[in-house]
C-alpha cells in the first residue's frame, strides 16, 4: 500500500517526483507532549502513483522537501494544517505554499465547522477508516506495521476528498471565498508564532488594570523566549494562572515571591530573578493603547443581537455559523467599531463582507 524513505537520497529522488505531480496529499505524525516544539515523527506524502511515508529519523537534509513545500505550482491537500505546518517549519524553514485544508474546504462545503478527516471520508466517500493509533509512539523505532498502515491512510483520501469538495464548491460558487479564507489563515497562523501576542492565549486577563495587563504581556513575552529557548512547553515553565497572578501582585521582590500560588520553589530559584527584572521593565515603560480593557458587558445585547444574525445568514446558506464569525470575532468587531470607532477587523472583509458584515455593521448602527 505504501513505501517507506529512510534516507536523504530517497527523499531526494521522491522530491522529484512529487514535483512534477501537480496535486500531492500531506500530512505528519509527531510528538509535542514535553516540548515546545513538535518532534516530527513521520511525514505522509500521496499522489496518483501511491502513498510514500519518509521516517524524518532517518533524514539528514531536508532541502528538497523544502524545494518542494515552496512550489506554488504543486497544490498540497492537507487537513487542519496548522499542526503540520509547525512540523514542516521545524523541519524545512519554510511554510508550504498552494495549501488547500479539507477540513476547511468541508466548512464551506457546509459539512460542519471542524469535521475530522475520518468524518469526512465516511460522509463523502463511504469508507471508514481505523483510527486505533491515534495515540501512537511516532518517535519510537521500529514503527509498527499497523502504525505505517494508518499512516498511509491518512493522505490516501485526500486526493479523492479534494474532488468532491470542488465540485461541490465550484456549484456553491464558494471557490474564490475558499481561497481567501485559506490566506487568510495562512496569515493567522503565522501572526500566532510571534512571542509578542503570546499574551492573547493567556485566559483572564480582561480582568487586569492596564499596568497589570502591560505586566502579564511583558511575562508572557518573556516565558515564549524561554519555552523556546529552553524547547518546552509553556504550562511546564510557568502556568497561566501563575502569569496573572504574578501581574495582579503589588510590589513584589525577592520574598514576596514565595507567596505567590502555583510558583514552585524550584521555579523560582530558576527564575525569580528574571521574572522580577520583566516585570521592574514592563512597570517602568507604563501600559500601552492596547493595555486598556474594554467593558463587553453594556454590549451584552448587541453581541446576542449580531451572534442572531450570523446564525439566520448561515443556516440560509447552510453553513457552520463559526466560519462566518465565532462569539470572540463578534467581540472584536464591537470593540472595534464601537468602543474605538475604527475600522471593520480584517477578517470581516472580503468574501464575509456581503454574506454577513454589513448586516452586523447595520444592526450595530441601529443601536447608536
Amino acid at each position: 500500500m505504501s513505501s517507506l524513505i529512510t534516507d536523504d537520497a530517497g527523499l531526494a529522488t521522491a522530491c522529484e517526483r512529487w514535483s512534477a505531480a501537480g496535486l500531492i496529499g500531506l500530512d505528519t505524525e509527531f510528538v509535542r507532549e514535553r516540548t515546545y516544539y513538535p518532534r516530527p515523527g513521520l511525514i505522509q506524502v500521496a499522489d496518483s502513483k501511491g502513498v510514500v511515508l519518509v521516517d524524518p529519523l532517518g533524514i539528514s537534509y531536508f532541502g528538497p522537501l523544502a524545494a518542494l513545500l515552496t512550489n506554488a505550482s504543486v497544490t498540497k491537500l492537507m487537513h487542519a494544517c496548522d499542526e503540520d505546518l509547525d512540523v514542516f517549519d521545524v523541519l524545512t524553514g519554510v511554510t508550504p505554499l498552494g495549501v488547500c485544508d479539507t477540513q476547511l474546504a468541508g466548512a464551506f462545503a457546509g459539512h460542519g465547522f471542524a469535521s475530522s478527516y475520518a468524518n469526512l471520508v465516511e460522509v463523502l466517500l463511504g469508507v471508514v477508516l481505523d483510527k486505533g493509533q491515534t495515540r501512537s509512539d511516532w518517535l519510537k523505532r521500529p514503527l509498527s506495521p499497523e502504525q505505517l498502515h494508518y499512516a498511509a491512510l491518512d493522505v490516501l483520501y485526500l486526493a479523492p476528498l479534494h474532488e468532491r469538495l470542488s465540485r461541490e464548491l465550484a456549484a456553491l460558487g464558494r471557490v474564490a471565498g475558499l481561497e481567501e479564507e485559506l490566506q487568510h489563515r495562512r496569515r493567522a497562523w503565522a501572526d500566532s508564532r510571534q512571542p509578542e501576542g503570546a499574551y492573547l492565549r493567556v485566559k483572564r486577563r480582561g480582568k487586569l488594570a492596564p499596568a497589570q495587563h502591560a505586566v502579564l504581556r511583558a511575562l508572557s513575552h518573556w516565558r515564549e523566549i524561554e519555552a523556546m529557548n529552553r524547547d518546552m512547553p509553556r504550562r511546564h515553565l510557568l502556568t497561566d494562572e501563575v502569569l496573572v497572578t504574578l501581574a495582579a501582585a503589588p510590589d513584589l521582590d525577592a520574598a514576596s515571591l514565595g507567596k505567590i500560588e502555583g510558583l514552585s520553589p524550584r521555579a523560582r530559584a530558576r527564575y525569580g530573578q528574571a521574572i522580577l527584572t520583566c516585570i521592574d521593565a514592563a512597570c517602568n515603560e507604563g501600559p500601552a493603547a492596547i493595555d486598556e480593557p474594554v467593558n463587553i458587558r453594556p454590549y451584552a445585547g448587541t453581541l446576542l443581537r449580531l451572534k442572531e444574525i450570523v446564525k439566520h445568514e448561515a443556516d440560509a446558506r447552510k453553513l457552520p455559523p463559526e466560519l462566518l464569525a465565532s462569539r470572540r470575532a463578534l467581540e472584536a468587531l464591537v470593540v472595534s467599531v464601537v468602543a474605538h470607532g475604527g475600522d471593520v477587523p480584517l477578517e470581516f472583509r472580503g468574501w464575509r463582507f456581503d454574506v454577513v458584515t454589513q448586516r452586523l455593521l447595520d444592526c450595530i448602527n441601529s443601536q447608536n
